[in-house]
């Protein structure tokens, strides 16, 4: 077997793995957003999200910075570990809250996100949606670890 093509379908795979990682982290954002969806439609108000829409607007962000953040950590080291999946999974978090919260600063400015109560509100979502993205970075990283045991067993069976 040639072996470029063995690199290509890695690369085709981790590709691959990578938009399914962003389409979980956009389902999941969009979970995390329904479950905080009192606070978060405020926010949501605050920098001028359309009501009927707020909450998957605010889980868009997931699905771009989440198949990027799965491919710079667990796609392109060797072999996907628990570690990297959590950490998949809460850098993704942050980052989309990051980019909210830049929204925000853009709609209104840093000094109002100094205010007290915009700080605490902010704080809370963010440390809210980090432990969430802990927890959903596992399960995934699960599932690519299975997908890459059962692709070895399948490559050695066929070798044989």
């Amino acid at each position: 077997m040639n072996v470029s093509l063995l690199a290509d379908s890695r690369f085709t795979t981790a590709r691959r793995w990578s938009l399914y990682a962003g389409v979980y982290a956009l389902g999941c954002a969009a979970l995390t957003a329904l479950l905080l969806s009192d606070v978060l439609g405020l926010f949501a108000d605050v920098v001028g999200l359309p009501a009927a829409v707020g909450m998957p607007l605010l889980a868009t962000p997931a699905l771009v910075v989440g198949a990027l953040v799965w491919w710079a950590l667990v796609e392109r080291p060797d072999a996907p570990t628990y570690l990297r999946g959590a950490a998949f999974g809460l850098l993704t978090a942050l980052l989309t809250g990051a980019l909210w919260t830049a929204w925000f600063v853009v709609v209104w400015g840093l000094e109002m996100l100094a205010a007290g109560p915009v700080r605490l509100l902010v704080g809370f979502v963010l440390g809210a949606v980090a432990v969430a993205g802990v927890l959903v970075g596992l399960p995934i990283t699960y599932v690519r670890r299975r997908s890459r045991r059962a692709s070895a067993a399948a490559a050695t069976a066929n070798s044989l």
